[in-house]
């Protein structure tokens, strides 16, 4: 079994400038990326999940070497800091699950700051982890940490009932290469007083996360109910975070919305699952389709890394798998895509559908048209739309914004 680990850049900032670190996030990516081609070569991979993390896969080994990694928190801090001796960078390197490394990247820089410097901090994963500082010395030793998950962070947490009327719903049309028309819509929705519009078919920084998954889930839910009461025909999608569907404590919370959804309705109504992990065991596959099964006729899971491993998906548990394409220039966009779509076999075998999202560019979308991936989104097939896509619409692509 290949080994793994998260790496986690964390930048060891004043509050008031970590406020302000997405702004880095491009040069740290473009030196992380272009350190880990030189030294983490094939048959070593990397694949960037964040502009801040990495999932380091060493296929031959039964323990990723960090050893090598070291020297990229002396280069990351020369390149941000200069000569300075203000400001430090960790390194930080999570052994576990799935499930855990999902909660690892999602957890904003503050959040994690305080984690590794705070010892009444409570932690929300589990596993190993080491830390690098740019501040240690050449050839030092470095101690794993054992982390375990804060028992009162099991709790269910306090979601803020938002009513479709009060949420800003917006629609996303899937198109279906196949047909050359659109499938249906995927619907985001936010409470009016959110600070961003959240969507699942741009990149990551329009993703909600943490707290915010579950109140964008259950919105979106909410106008999905709406939707699919109101117009006569085509797929609507709902998104489902991975971990809230996971965790015991708000599972249930999970399933009363779902009981809510328009009986006799099933055969409309899909639903992408976002936040999932590099791989799906077996097991968490089974919980997701106990889970969705009885109240969707489509599960689409939403993966980051081109290479994933479709064989642990039992057949008939999932009907779909869509990459959303890294943020990294149109180049090693392609090179994802096209990684993704050569493994079709793998995935044929298992009968599940490809689908792309977050296409960018003209070019994006004709590669994937050349390539066959069935279902297909982002801001070069459609814009952000007021109302829904007919399922009868086929235009030129992409369809512009309809407000």
């Amino acid at each position: 079994m290949a080994a793994s680990v998260c790496l986690r850049i964390l930048l060891d900032l004043s509050d008031g400038k970590l406020a302000k670190i997405e702004a880095l996030g491009p040069l740290v990516s473009k030196v992380t990326g272009a350190f880990l081609e030189t030294c983490w070569s094939w048959p070593d991979r990397y694949v960037m999940l964040t502009p801040f993390s990495f999932m380091l896969i060493e296929p031959s080994a039964t323990e990723v070497s960090v050893d090598r990694v070291a020297r990229l928190a002396h280069e990351l801090k020369t390149k941000l800091f200069g000569a300075s001796q203000a400001g430090d960078v960790l390194l930080l390197l999570l052994d576990g699950s799935e499930l855990d490394t999902a909660r690892f990247v999602q957890l904003d820089h503050a959040a994690l700051k305080r984690v590794v410097h705070d010892p009444d901090e409570p932690i929300p994963f589990t596993g190993r982890m080491l830390q690098i500082s740019s501040r240690d010395e050449p050839g030092e030793a470095f101690l794993w940490r054992k982390m375990e998950l804060d028992p009162r962070l099991e709790a269910a947490p306090a979601i803020e009932a938002v009513t479709a009327d009060q949420a800003v719903v917006a629609f996303h049309g899937l198109y279906d290469s196949e047909t050359g028309r659109f499938a249906g819509n995927l619907i985001a929705a936010a409470p009016a007083s959110a600070v961003k519009a959240y969507s699942l078919v741009d990149g990551l920084e329009q993703a909600p996360c943490d707290d915010e998954a579950m109140a964008f889930d259950f919105a979106s839910l909410e106008a999905v109910a709406r939707t699919v009461e109101r117009d006569a025909d085509g797929l609507v999608f709902a998104p489902a975070c991975f971990t809230s569907l996971m965790r015991r404590s708000t599972r249930q919370l999970y399933a009363d919305a779902f009981k809510a959804l328009p009986a006799g309705r099933r055969e409309r109504l899909g639903v992408t699952v976002y936040d999932a992990p590099r791989s799906l065991v077996f097991n968490a596959v089974i919980q997701l389709h106990q889970a969705l099964g009885p109240y969707f006729s489509q599960v689409d899971v939403l993966i980051l890394d081109p290479a994933f491993e479709p064989d642990q998906i039992p057949t008939g548990s999932v009907n779909a798998v869509t990459l959303r394409l890294p943020d990294l220039d149109e180049r090693g966009r392609l090179a994802a895509m096209r990684r993704f779509v050569e493994r079709r076999d793998h995935f044929e075998r298992r009968h599940l559908r490809l689908g792309l999202t977050n296409l960018r560019t003209r070019t994006e979308l004709q590669a994937a048209l050349r390539l066959g991936v069935g279902w297909l989104s982002g801001r070069a097939v459609c814009g952000s739309m007021s109302e829904p896509v007919s399922p009868s619409t086929a235009p030129d692509l992409p369809l512009r914004r309809a407000s």
